[in-house]
């Protein structure tokens, strides 16, 4: 049986220069898609990934480095449009956003946000992941990239965010 496990960009070997970044105050505002195409720079990813409403990811890469593999990855991006505290109800017009995001052929799964991420989020994104892990029998990981560690991303890697 698969198993689900929580992690945080300090865990992923792709984004190991955050380590070395504590806590940014300094609020950085770009839009999702400057965030997406630093994503891929740090990666190394050179797909083309297109916003449109039934999507089930923003991003999706066999290129994030985890536990010494190289992993399938998917994201799911919120950018500056979205105002306060992200709640479930913030992830399309039938909240059903995380729910497409695990339906990706991913091991890891992202949501990503510039600001606060309600625990509901986190929460929702367990119960799919527990329920893929068991389904799959493999490990499945997921993470939340809140506006501190975004933030962190960009002051580990400002080349990429240009």
């Amino acid at each position: 049986m698969g198993n689900a496990r929580f992690i945080t960009v300090n865990d992923i070997a792709s984004f190991a220069n955050v380590k070395e970044i504590d806590a940014v105050t300094k609020s950085t505002s770009i839009s999702e898609a400057q965030f997406k195409n630093g994503l891929q720079r740090i990666l190394g990813e050179q797909g083309t990934f297109k916003d449109w409403g039934g999507e089930q990811n923003d991003l999706f890469t066999t290129w994030v480095k985890l536990s010494g593999k190289r992993r399938r990855a998917a994201f799911a991006l919120k950018g500056p449009g979205v105002k306060g505290k992200m709640t479930l109800r913030h992830f399309g017009k039938q909240a059903d956003q995380i729910q497409r995001l695990f339906k990706s052929p991913a091991d890891v799964f992202f949501v990503q946000y510039h600001g606060e991420i309600d625990q509901m989020v986190i929460a929702e994104m367990e119960t799919h992941a527990r329920d893929l892990a068991y389904k799959t029998e493999r490990p499945i990981w997921f993470a939340a990239i809140n506006g501190q560690d975004s933030r962190r991303l960009i002051a580990a890697y400002p080349w990429a965010f240009r």
